[in-house]
C-alpha cells in the first residue's frame, strides 16, 4: 500500500516511535548506544525484543533505556529474564521485562505492540512498501552532559534472492535480506546520504499492508516481520524472521512460541 502523503508518513514514524526503544550501555559516567529493541506485550507480559549478538561481550546489567521516547533521565533494566538462541546464528534475544519500576515506566511513557502487529514477511514487496526504524549511533552527540539520538526511519523492499556478499550461514524462511542503497530520498525530495548502522541491531523490520483499511490508522496499515541483524551499506540490510523468535520463546514457554507460530505460519 503506498503511503499517501506526509501527514500518513509522520503518523507512521510516531507510531514506530512510541515502541522503539533505544538500548544503552552504562560505561562509568557516561552511556553508549548499544542497539535498538521494540516493545510487545504477550500474554499480558512485557517483552523488548532485539538482536542476540549485543550481548557477545556486555554485562546485562549494564544495559539502559531513557524514561521517554524523546528522552529523560537514563534507567537500567533491573530484574529482567534475557532469553538467547542456542544457534549463535539465530540473531534474535528476548528480553522479559520484571522490574516493577521499570515495567511501570514503559506502560506510563510508551506503548506495546502485541502479535496482532506481527505479520509473516512478504516474498516480493514493492519500492518504499518496508521500512525500519531505530537510533544510528553515528548520529548520537552529547550536549552539554546529555545524551542526544535522532530517530531515523528508511523505507526499502525486500530482496528476494540471498545477495553474494552475505556471509553464511544462511537460512531459508529465517534470514530476510532487505536494500540498503548509499543514498536515499528525504521527506523534502532531497537526496541524501544513508547513515551507517551501528546502533540500529535489534530495530523491527515493518511492512506496510497491501491494501488500504475502511479506517486508516498507522498500526492498522503497518506489521512487523523481522528483527534487523547486520547490515553492509550500500548493499543490504539483513534480518530474522519472527520465526526466530518463537525458537526462542520455546526454550521458556512454548504455549508463547505456539502463539507467535499461529501468526506467521
Amino acid at each position: 500500500m503506498p503511503i499517501q502523503d506526509k501527514i500518513e508518513v509522520a503518523a507512521i514514524e510516531r507510531f514506530a516511535l512510541s515502541v522503539t526503544v533505544p538500548i544503552f550501555r552504562e560505561d562509568g559516567d557516561s552511556v553508549v548506544l548499544l542497539a535498538t529493541g521494540t516493545l510487545f506485550k504477550i500474554e499480558g507480559r512485557a517483552f523488548l525484543i532485539t538482536a542476540r549478538h549485543i550481548f557477545d561481550h556486555v554485562d546485562p546489567a549494564t544495559l539502559a533505556y531513557p524514561e521517554k521516547p524523546l528522552g529523560g533521565a537514563i534507567n537500567t533494566f533491573g530484574h529482567a529474564n534475557i532469553l538467547k538462541p542456542i544457534e549463535v546464528h539465530v540473531d534474535v534475544a528476548v528480553i522479559e521485562l520484571l522490574d516493577p519500576e521499570t515495567v511501570q515506566r514503559f506502560d506510563e511513557n510508551w506503548q506495546y505492540l502485541t502479535l496482532e502487529n506481527v505479520a509473516k514477511a512478504s516474498k516480493n514487496t514493492h519500492g518504499g512498501s518496508c521500512f525500519f526504524s531505530g537510533y544510528p549511533a553515528s548520529l548520537i552527540r552529547n550536549d552539554d552532559g546529555w545524551t542526544k539520538g535522532k530517530f531515523v526511519t528508511v523505507y526499502t523492499q525486500r530482496i528476494p534472492s540471498v545477495p553474494p556478499e552475505a556471509s553464511h550461514p544462511v537460512t531459508p524462511g529465517l534470514d530476510l535480506f532487505y536494500d540498503y542503497g548509499y543514498e536515499g530520498t528525504s521527506l523534502s525530495g532531497e537526496t541524501v546520504r544513508t547513515p551507517e548502522l551501528p546502533g540500529v541491531s535489534g530495530a523491527s523490520i515493518w511492512e506496510l499492508a497491501p491494501n488500504a483499511p475502511l479506517v486508516w490508522s498507522a498500526e492498522a496499515v503497518t506489521r512487523v516481520v523481522g528483527i534487523q541483524s547486520a547490515f553492509i551499506h550500500s548493499k543490504y540490510i539483513r534480518a530474522m524472521s519472527w520465526l526466530a523468535v518463537a525458537k526462542v520463546l520455546e526454550q521458556s514457554d512454548e504455549q508463547l512460541a505456539l502463539a507467535v507460530r499461529s501468526k506467521i505460519i
